[in-house]
């Protein structure tokens, strides 16, 4: 969701290439950002340095605030490569996207609101919620319920709170978790059935 409302300012801006406002028939340079590049905006001030790329996502680091922004959204300028954002609009589009994300999570988080998986299938439902503790009651209907403090629960592209785990990776975390605790209860019920003997 950020990447997106980041493109779409980008793109709104409308940053075009040098060379096509120079000369329209001439096609625009292939921009190849790389890792460590540093990153202009349009009147050639420093924005920040390409800190990853992962597939079409470049992450450019201000130094106080990441964003991940698409490649096309780069050009390549006399200072290097441009993009159509000051340091200082990159970082109220990315501060003003984590309050406006944080705002709409803590109006999703309330009793019986839906948690859903990252694949989108629904867990189970909040049942409890104490400061920054969250209790979801599985919909498993056996009655189990899973904590998990706030900040694991996030929000899907619909608005929906879920977590970083597909729903299997959610089951076999869960299933591993309660075969740990029924060897633990079995070993403790051994134990105390031994020490019974034992004081015959």
């Amino acid at each position: 969701m950020k990447n997106t409302l980041i493109a779409a300012a980008i793109a709104a801006a409308g940053l075009v290439p040098a060379a096509a406002v120079a000369q329209e028939a001439a096609p625009a340079a292939t921009v190849a950002p790389t890792v460590g590049a540093k990153v202009f905006d349009p009147e050639g001030g420093q924005v920040g340095t390409i800190e990853a790329i992962q597939g079409d996502v470049v992450t450019v680091s201000t130094g106080t605030a990441r964003a991940g922004l698409p490649a096309s959204a780069f050009v390549t300028r006399d200072a290097g490569l441009t993009i159509a954002m000051t340091k200082a609009e990159l970082e109220a589009a990315v501060n003003g996207q984590k309050a406006e994300t944080g705002a709409a999570k803590q109006q999703a988080m309330v009793v019986d609101a839906p948690v859903k998986s990252s694949d989108g299938k629904v867990l189970g439902t909040i049942s409890k919620i104490e400061g920054d503790d969250v209790t979801v009651a599985l919909a498993d209907g056996e009655g189990a319920t899973v904590a998990f403090k706030q900040n694991n629960i996030g929000l899907l592209a619909d608005g929906s709170l879920a977590i970083g785990m597909t729903a299997d990776a959610f089951a076999q975390a869960i299933g591993a978790a309660g075969s740990a605790q029924a060897s633990t209860d079995a070993a403790a019920s051994t134990g105390a059935e031994a020490a019974a003997t034992t004081g015959n």
